[in-house]
């Protein structure tokens, strides 16, 4: 993550060089006739705020993350996730972005809509609403209003998880009203500096709707909510959502910048030496759908070619044994960060008409998933019709047996990609993902940590967090989860 920083500084110094800005530069050199400097306007800010995003929302992913552990995408050879067994401080990157992403998010859009530059504006909206559900989903209760008004308040109150999420979908709504606004202002982003979305407002729009239908379909299972009204509303967002792969949301790295991809660079820096290496649990459910993204995605066992194996974390292999690995043409410089990406917004419509009973419909709309990532990937139509041709995808009729159907498919679809396989898991404990097969002496074989702990310093310093004190994240999550597990004991 630190070379999309980099590249965003190098990006803002190119721009203070440019031939507009030398002149300020020269003039300014006898500190005894100082002048203005050049204003700081939404466009310089806006390719900087969008660089933080992209980066939050894969911090995660790489392997001192955790979340490619607990999903059970990536085996260390030799060695076991010692993130199963987290403690406070875990996940303090993601708090921090009070100070960082979600603070210049907020602070672009304070910006913007004191100039009247409403698109600016609505982007802006957009991107704090992605982090203020974000906090609440891994937090759960967590400083609002206050924490953005800095040394006013020191200690800022802590509202809930539900006040949060309010919030962050006013902010959606807004931005939806600002994209289409008769008067835009007097700066309109362009392509230039809308890096992920290319000043298209028609997809920032969608993008819109379709984060309200994931955070809608987050609260099936919440208290004074329920499923088939979620679902509702997930179909209703979607409506207006994404049409197509070009709608996805992603920060593209480029090819000329060594490791500038966070996947490109874990897959280098393997333990191993050869590459990242797949779960033996990965490889045999993607196998017994004979799935032909793997062909994509994987090289063959060093014992046969043709054979896909995974790898049990903490295993030792010997020459002559060696499982796959995900391919070098797969783990590229370039491969993207990525928000949102059209695939998910099928799987949660599935997953919505499933929970209507609507059975013909959800295999649809899944098989619909399913084809948009295989395309995305450059998997051949011919192989992707035999796959949605097979029986084993064909709609179960009983609302566990689809759900966990359809969450299956759309975790196959994510690898790599969003942190959703993370929350549909402590949402609705699909895949069932075998801990202990996977993984040697493995901290809890029933669930990694739902939810982050608080950092320390919030607990000593501010009264708010330490009256909440540190929750039991192997056992519950956030307000939202609320799903009957048989393991659960409170």
């Amino acid at each position: 993550m630190k070379k999309i920083l980099i590249y965003f500084i190098v990006l803002l110094v190119t721009v203070l060089m440019s031939a507009s800005c030398k002149k300020w530069i020269d003039v300014n050199t006898d500190p005894n006739s100082i002048t203005s400097g050049p204003e700081i306007t939404e466009n310089i800010m806006l390719i900087g705020v969008e660089a933080e995003w992209a980066s939050t929302s894969v911090k995660h992913f790489p392997w001192y993350g955790g979340l490619s552990d607990w999903q059970l995408w990536y085996a260390i050879e030799a060695s076991t996730p010692a993130s199963f067994n987290i403690a406070a401080g875990f996940g303090n990157d993601i708090w921090g972005t009070y100070n960082g992403s979600l603070k210049h998010a907020v602070q672009l859009y304070e910006k913007a809509k004191a100039n009247g530059n409403k698109r600016y504006q609505g982007i802006a909206a957009v991107i704090a609403a992605w982090h203020w559900f974000y906090i609440a989903d891994v937090y759960d209760k967590a400083p609002l209003a206050e924490a953005m008004k800095g040394g006013e308040f020191f200690h800022p109150a802590v509202v809930s998880q539900e006040e949060i999420y309010s919030h962050a979908n006013a902010l959606l709504d807004e931005s939806i009203t600002l994209f289409t606004d008769a008067d835009p202002g007097s700066r309109i982003p362009q392509a230039s500096d809308d890096y992920m979305m290319g000043g298209d407002f028609a997809k920032w729009t969608k993008l819109a709707y379709s984060i309200k239908a994931r955070q809608a379909m987050r609260l099936i299972y919440a208290t004074g909510k329920t499923k088939t009204g979620q679902a509702d509303l997930v179909l209703s967002y979607l409506a207006n959502g994404m049409t197509s792969n070009d709608d996805v949301c992603e920060w593209k790295h480029l090819d000329d910048l060594s490791n500038a991809s966070w996947f490109y660079n874990d897959w280098v820096y393997d333990y191993s030496g050869e590459g990242q290496t797949p779960t033996n649990w990965l490889i045999d459910f993607m196998n017994s759908f004979n799935d032909p993204r793997r062909y994509v995605m994987f090289t063959g066992s060093e014992a046969d070619p043709t054979v896909f194996v995974g790898l049990k974390a903490g295993a030792i292999t010997s020459p002559g044994s060696r499982p796959s690995r995900y391919q070098a043409s797969f783990a590229v410089k370039t491969y993207p960060d990525m928000v949102m990406v059209y695939s998910e917004t099928q799987f949660l419509k599935a997953e919505a008409y499933a929970l209507k009973t609507q059975w013909t419909d959800a295999e649809m709309a899944m098989k619909a998933g399913i084809r948009a990532d295989m395309e995305n990937m450059g998997v051949p139509d011919a192989s992707i019709t035999t796959y949605l041709d097979q029986p084993s995808l064909t709609m179960p009729t009983s609302e566990e047996a689809a759900q966990e159907l359809i969450i299956g498919q759309k975790y196959i679809a994510n690898i790599y990609k969003t942190m959703e396989s993370y929350f549909d898991f402590i949402r609705t404990g699909y895949p069932k993902l075998n801990f202990a097969y996977a993984i040697m002496n493995v901290e809890n074989n029933i669930t990694f940590p739902r939810r982050f702990p608080y950092p320390l310093d919030e607990v000593e310093k501010n009264p708010s967090i330490k009256a909440l004190g540190q929750p039991d994240w192997f056992n519950k999550g956030t307000s939202w989860d609320m799903k009957s597990f048989s393991w659960r004991t409170k």
